[in-house]
């Protein structure tokens, strides 16, 4: 079997092969990689795997790479090569200890049909070993679980009943591969998901990093119907075993108003799976409003709109862009004394203003007004 790939990694390729072969070691490729291949995709990143300690392997070439960075808990370790960062694993064995946790490793350098246990969905379980045969690269394929056979039929399937519970971002990694690649939940695995979710253990979720795939979930092209799915499917009790009732139709009309960018989207559609409590805020004038908030990011602010309706939030986007002609120094000119009172002089003017935009559409206007509501004595 033939692979082919840009130069600078069929480089780097024949380092690790070429010391693989000095040192009776086996390296491999799998994952998304083999993945995305037989899909015919483009693939992102090459990630290597030695059938042993990566961090050893690594210091036979140390000379011909720069180590970029060492996970010593996984024995994983990064490496520069042209340009290039490449992640090289060790073949392990892991457990997790409580569903959501971080996994623990419990051997380093077991064999890959072993190793393949750790792993996701079977479409990411394919394994390509490499290796040199006349001053060239050689390719092996293994596919213990049958992934190649889910990966045409675009079927995603864990590798055993206790899969989503040790890693429940596995929900979201297949919404991931659903919307990216046209896969679909397996009936088991639905079966699977529907069980987990309905007992959910949050004491040891390590919540940071289901919110970090979450985030990348939602800066998809296609975040609105993942965002739709996530809530019609009800994969947010992943998060919160609270029951979210969701106005789709409002949501649609508050991205229409406030423009949001993609990565604000993100952020707002996370809020509303967080169900993050806010409450309405009072304000005894239209400068303490704006200035209150002009001070928060547009997707928090798109958020709060969406819970309280607060017509304040209207009003702010129509009248935010309105500025005073006239400066404190503008008034020192005028032989008023620098100090509080320029302060409360411009704030009044920028309050009156603010509710009479066609009365001050001059800096005269604005300087008659100081003078008539501000006479010095």
């Amino acid at each position: 079997m033939e692979f082919k790939f840009k130069e600078n990694i069929e480089s780097f390729m024949k380092i690790l092969a070429k010391n693989a072969l000095i040192n009776n070691v086996r390296v491999f490729f799998v994952g998304g990689c083999v993945r995305d291949i037989f899909l015919g995709v483009p693939t992102k990143d090459v990630d290597f795997l030695v059938q042993g300690n990566a961090l050893d392997f690594v210091n036979f070439f140390k000379d011909e790479v720069s180590v970029v960075s060492v996970h010593d808990d996984f024995a994983t370790v990064k490496v520069l090569y042209k340009d290039i960062v490449f992640d090289i694993a060790s073949s392990r064995v892991e457990h997790y200890p409580y569903s959501g946790c971080l996994p623990c490793v419990d051997e380093v350098g077991c064999d890959i049909n072993i190793d393949v246990k750790r792993r996701d969905f079977t479409v990411n379980s394919i394994y390509v070993e490499f290796f040199m045969e006349n001053d060239n690269l050689k390719f092996r394929l293994f596919d213990f679980v049958d992934g190649i056979n889910d990966i045409n039929n675009k079927t995603l399937r864990v590798l055993h009943n206790k899969s989503y519970v040790d890693d429940p971002t596995r929900i979201l990694r297949g919404l991931d591969f659903k919307y990216r690649f046209g896969f679909k939940f397996s009936e088991n695995d639905l079966s699977l998901i529907k069980k987990y979710l309905l007992c959910v253990d949050y004491e040891y979720l390590s919540i940071d990093r289901a919110y970090s795939v979450l985030r990348k979930l939602f800066l998809s092209d296609k975040r609105d119907d993942i965002f739709r799915e996530i809530i019609e499917k009800k994969y947010y009790k992943i998060f919160t075993p609270i029951n979210l009732v969701v106005n789709f139709d409002i949501i649609k009309s508050i991205l229409n108003v406030f423009s949001l960018n993609t990565d604000e989207i993100s952020e707002f559609y996370i809020s509303i799976v967080k169900n993050l409590e806010v409450k309405k805020f009072e304000f005894k004038t239209k400068v303490q409003m704006i200035k209150f908030f002009s001070r928060l990011d547009r997707a928090f602010l798109a958020y709060y709109f969406y819970k309280t309706s607060d017509e304040n939030v209207n009003l702010y986007y129509k009248i935010k862009d309105i500025k005073l002609n006239i400066t404190g120094n503008d008034l020192f000119l005028l032989n008023y004394p620098k100090g509080k009172l320029i302060g409360e002089i411009l704030n009044n003017l920028y309050e009156k203003k603010l509710s009479n935009l066609s009365g001050f559409s001059t800096k005269n206007d604005e300087l008659n007004w100081v003078k008539n509501n501000f006479p010095l004595l």
